[in-house]
């Protein structure tokens, strides 16, 4: 084989590895975050407002992961729990949005909102809780761990 078939040769490899490297990556899956995410980054500082509300808030929301029952807790102060007007917990997966769960915030009588795990994808996940009361809205969020299914 002389020189210029080799050169030929390795020409179309590279082209061959290169069609192959497009026809991957046009066939991958891309999860966004949010379909809209240009608009909530333009409303960010609402958020940014909100978590600082959290932060000045004394006692906070508690957020636990009881791995025994598989279900995470929430549980408001009872000062703050009777001036919720409005909220949401939601269950976020960062890995694969199709995962994700919201729930409306509505406390028992212990103060508390219990979400079952249970049948959930093991792995992370985020709990974003949201709540607004007649002045000011409020966020917090907690990364937990699911190890069973």
């Amino acid at each position: 084989m002389n020189w210029g078939a080799k050169i030929t040769l390795s020409f179309i490899v590279f082209a061959i590895m290169i069609s192959s490297m497009v026809y991957i990556s046009i066939n991958q899956d891309i999860n966004l975050v949010a379909d809209d995410y240009y608009q909530q980054e333009i409303k960010y500082q609402d958020q940014i407002n909100r978590i600082k509300n959290t932060k000045l808030l004394d006692p906070r929301p508690e957020i636990v992961l009881d791995r025994k029952r598989q279900e995470v807790i929430v549980t408001f102060p009872k000062n703050l729990a009777g001036a919720i007007i409005d909220g949401n917990v939601h269950l976020f997966r960062p890995s694969d949005f199709t995962k994700d769960f919201n729930s409306k915030l509505i406390l028992d009588e212990n103060n508390q909102f219990i979400l079952s795990l249970a049948g959930k994808q093991k792995g992370l996940w985020k709990v974003k809780l949201t709540w607004r009361d007649i002045e000011k809205e409020y966020y917090d969020e907690k990364v937990i761990v699911n190890e069973s299914l």
